[in-house]
């Protein structure tokens, strides 16, 4: 019963999170003001007050960071009507410019590739073919990450802003998913005798191997 509602709540997240999404595109698209684009605009620094005051020991600092945001938000919106492409776009790009640093950092000489330390950590010691593929397979997660920057990037220039949403808003996590399921597939057919991982336990070894990093807590 417990597993049940486990499941139903991240369900339910799954789904409040794609109709977010969406509906940032709709409104971007349109450009049109009122109370939903108004919603839209303003939930996502709301959300992150919320959590920086639950969370955070440095309040004030961080504060003070989310007010010029804030600040950087009302301007795009009150000058070019752009608050809705920054509250999406400056996301995309953060996250995708950390995944960016946090794969291809490992990929120097000398440093045990992102995706072996997950595969050692699953399946025990990598033999020298399975090391060269999970070697590899970090490097396609760090062109994977410049592809979308560099996507974005050129459709904010040159793309109609619908264009550039519909990539940034709804593509994004059909292209991840698609990303993650595409590598399982190979890695099945390539060494078909290894033990089954699910995305959820991936995603779940990724998480473990963050979150332990003092650098990236909020302090």
């Amino acid at each position: 019963m417990r597993s049940a509602i486990g499941w139903a709540w991240k369900a339910l997240l799954v789904i409040a999170c794609i109709a977010y999404q969406y509906s940032l595109h709709v409104s971007v698209s349109n450009a049109q003001p009122g109370p939903l684009h108004t919603i839209l605009l303003w939930l996502p620094l709301a959300v992150l007050a919320a959590w920086i005051l639950a969370r955070s020991r440095n309040k004030l600092l961080w504060m003070a960071a989310l007010l010029a945001a804030g600040l950087f938000v009302y301007l795009a919106e009150h000058e070019e009507q752009l608050g809705l492409a920054a509250v999406s776009g400056i996301p995309h790009a953060a996250v995708y410019l950390f995944l960016l640093w946090y794969f291809g950092r490992t990929l120097a000489p000398g440093t045990e590739p992102l995706i072996s330390r997950f595969a050692r950590s699953m399946h025990g010691a990598l033999d020298p073919e399975m090391a060269r593929f999970t070697r590899k397979v970090t490097l396609a997660w760090c062109i994977f990450f410049a592809v979308q920057l560099i996507t974005s990037a050129l459709l904010f220039a040159f793309a109609p802003l619908g264009a550039w949403s519909l990539f940034v808003n709804v593509l994004n996590l059909p292209l991840v998913t698609l990303m993650f399921v595409g590598q399982f597939a190979y890695r099945k057919i390539r060494f078909p005798d290894l033990p089954r991982v699910s995305l959820w336990q991936a995603m779940q070894v990724f998480i473990k191997d963050a979150s332990p990093s003092k650098s990236a807590e909020v302090r």
